[in-house]
């Protein structure tokens, strides 16, 4: 829980726009999952006020290598979400934002780098392709988050006209699956790394190796994201790209 000048409040995020269409004629059904939270009491079981929605715009399908699926409206959405995020920073409120998919985390990375330097402590699959590493980056933004907030790919990655929004030796990644393939760049790269087995053998031990990154001297703060597909599918089957390895309870 936040402290009494610091109030926790809930920010509705629910953008599809980062993934694939799951079929013919469908959309991603990820922006339903704030109602969903809302239902089951969240705002109440941890005493949290509402903030609202950042609506995203209109889902569209189409998609062509070398291109990046509803671009532009992920841009807006990002603006726009990184806008309210800093009222609410400047508040002196803590946001929890709900998604979604990860392409929220652009807009995120966005308005922590009007404020400074900030760490990232990134509970999900390391969502680390982009153009360098892949022939479909574009296709779904949503598994391209963390290399666009760490300063790779395109527009995406530079917003307000820099980059990168959060540096990858600030970045902490957790709960990822240990085969990923991506995560020797990511690591080459100055990212740190903690795998879903390591995490789960000593969750204390990586907690602490995470908190000696992200709330190290020289930064002013640091963002926890939480994805559910970190979450074995066991456990958590309604994810876009259910994974075996995940995290147990």
């Amino acid at each position: 829980m936040a402290d009494a000048g610091h109030a926790l409040t809930v920010l509705d995020a629910p953008s599809n726009l980062g993934l694939r269409p799951p079929g013919e004629g469908l959309v991603p059904g990820c922006y339903k999952a704030p109602g969903v939270l809302r239902d089951a009491g969240l705002l109440t079981r941890i005493g949290a006020s509402d903030a609202g929605v950042v609506t995203p715009g209109r889902y569209r399908p189409d998609w062509r290598p070398g291109t990046v699926r509803n671009e532009g409206e992920i841009a807006d959405h990002s603006f726009r979400l990184a806008d309210r995020l800093l009222r609410l920073i400047d508040g002196s409120n803590v946001p929890v934002v709900l998604g979604g998919d990860c392409s929220i985390l652009v807009g995120v990375g966005l308005a922590l780098w009007r404020r400074g330097r900030f760490g990232l402590a990134s509970f999900d699959g390391l969502d680390y392709r982009h153009p360098g590493n892949s022939e479909t980056a574009g296709g779904a933004v949503g598994g391209e988050s963390l290399a666009l907030v760490t300063g790779l790919g395109g527009r995406l990655a530079e917003l307000d006209g820099a980059r990168p929004y959060l540096r990858a030796s600030d970045t902490v990644a957790l709960g990822f699956r240990p085969d990923d393939e991506c995560a020797a760049e990511a690591e080459s790269n100055g990212m740190h790394l903690i795998d879903a087995p390591t995490l789960a053998r000593d969750p204390v031990a990586a907690s602490d190796e995470a908190l000696r990154v992200v709330d190290g001297s020289g930064l002013d703060g640091f963002w926890v994201h939480v994805d559910a597909d970190v979450i074995d599918p066991e456990l958590m089957p309604a994810v876009d790209s259910p994974e075996p390895g995940g995290l147990t309870f």
